[in-house]
């Protein structure tokens, strides 16, 4: 057991989160885990009060970055308080995330980031009243990658998982025995050239393709429906839907291909943030 150790520092970060295109509020918590200070930024949606709870959006950002650095691009705070919903976003303790696939540092050197993430509920949980039934995941490259190992390790905690440009490694593909149905959307571009669309086939970083990480995800669930394909947009981006059928337990596994998509987080004709907020049914 890892001793936890919580300092909030009431902080409004210009321009990451307060901004013109939102109006709630920002903290940032410092949280000891695995003898190492840990950062979690938090955007309390405008109107929250104390006593009425609240969904909580996980967000993780992509090698490289920060909670704090994704937050000021991902549009994410905008939502949050158009629709009343609280978002997280946990620093990884390197550049990336322990992604289960043994191949990257934080795995090597036994980073327990499925831990951390547990604790950074445990923080939220005594510092603000969230709806423990309506927690989800969303992760942005590497950050979609570690997604993918929290819907494989953590399906009885959170309702719904996300990743965009990104799809699991093949090592926790090979793992990936959740003890929940799963619901998972997916967002990839087909012109991908950091984790391209058909996976990397081998070596230390091999993964699954993104229709072969949904595939995955359908025989997980023990889905029995066909997989409904049909074009979302027209207009470019022009995107297809894959839509999975008859999976057990509500699960909803969806894949969006952007054709000819880069890797990166969509906010243009097609915006994430939104996509994200009506898959998980946060606007309702």
């Amino acid at each position: 057991m890892y001793s936890i150790q919580i300092a909030a520092v009431a902080i409004v970060i210009a321009g990451a989160g307060c901004g013109a295109d939102s109006s709630g509020s920002d903290e940032r918590f410092i949280l000891l885990f695995q003898n190492k200070n840990r950062f979690v930024d938090v955007h309390i949606p405008e109107g929250y009060e104390a006593g009425t709870p609240v969904p909580v959006v996980l967000a993780l950002h992509g090698s490289g970055d920060s909670g704090s650095g994704f937050q000021q691009g991902s549009g994410l705070d905008e939502q949050a308080d158009k629709y009343g919903f609280m978002v997280a976003y946990p620093t990884a303790s390197t550049s990336n995330w322990a992604e289960g696939c043994n191949c990257n540092r934080p795995d090597i050197d036994g980073v327990d980031d499925v831990g951390f993430t547990d604790k950074v509920l445990e923080m939220l949980d005594e510092k603000y009243s969230i709806d423990k039934n309506r927690l989800f995941v969303i992760g942005f490259s590497q950050g979609g990658m570690f997604a993918q190992r929290l819907a494989c390790e953590r399906s009885d905690i959170y309702k719904a998982f996300s990743s965009v440009a990104a799809m699991i490694s093949e090592p926790l593909s090979r793992v990936c025995f959740p003890s929940s149905p799963v619901s998972m959307m997916m967002i990839n571009g087909t012109a991908d050239a950091v984790l391209p669309f058909n996976g990397i086939p081998s070596g230390s970083f091999a993964t699954k393709g993104a229709y072969e990480t949904m595939i995955m995800w359908k025989n997980r669930n023990n889905c029995v429906g066909v997989i409904d394909s049909g074009t979302f947009r027209t207009s470019n981006p022009r995107t297809i839907l894959h839509n999975v059928g008859g999976c057990p337990g509500s699960a909803n596994v969806r894949l969006y291909e952007i054709e000819n998509g880069s890797h990166v987080w969509p906010r243009g004709g097609l915006h994430a943030p939104a996509l994200l907020v009506d898959y998980f049914g946060l606007n309702q």
